[in-house]
């Protein structure tokens, strides 16, 4: 490599000499950073970003356990679908799709498979939006208390194709 000038030379050596400081410097930067980020997505827990799947945020029993439900939160992709398999030898009447905080139905269609179904949206269940799936008439092999109902959860949507959201778990009436 030719250097034609004294400027050039003393940008080359500062350079060299001063790279590795500048990259500890934006590493202990970005390092220092890190705890604020944290601590502000702590404080903001409604603070919804893309960078997440959905997933299921809550579980339980209604109408004097009769009927099983949990909660899925949107979050990144909307969802088109969400699968639902029951693990254990089970038997349902219906299953409603709401939400949550206003009770009302979400417009949908309903699939049953063999220990399993799938709700299919009209409409994509948008980022932010809480979907519940309630099991209605919920019953493993003919027992309603004492057991732990497993369900597993796949959400599909455009992006991510079909993805497991996780497990619910649901506590038989003498469990709670």
């Amino acid at each position: 490599m030719k250097i034609s000038s004294a400027t050039q030379l003393s940008a080359l050596l500062i350079t060299v000499v001063l790279a590795p400081a500048t990259a500890t410097l934006v590493q202990a930067q970005t390092e220092s950073t890190q705890p604020l980020l944290a601590q502000r997505a702590i404080r903001e827990p409604q603070m919804i970003t893309g960078d997440r799947p959905p997933s299921i945020v809550k579980s339980g029993l209604l109408n004097a356990a009769e009927d099983h439900y949990f909660d899925v939160m949107v979050s990144g992709e909307p969802l088109n679908r969400i699968e639902v398999q029951c693990v254990t030898f089970h038997e349902l009447d219906e299953v409603k799709v709401l939400n949550p905080a206003t009770g009302k139905e979400i417009p949908h269609t309903l699939n049953y498979g063999f220990e399993e179904f799938a709700v299919t949206f009209d409409e994509p269940a948008a980022l932010g939006e809480t979907v519940r799936i309630v099991i209605e008439g919920s019953t493993v092999r003919g027992v309603t208390t004492e057991v732990i109902v497993p369900y597993r959860v796949f959400g599909t949507s455009q992006v991510l194709g079909t993805i497991p959201l996780g497990t619910a778990l649901v506590r038989g009436a003498s469990d709670i």
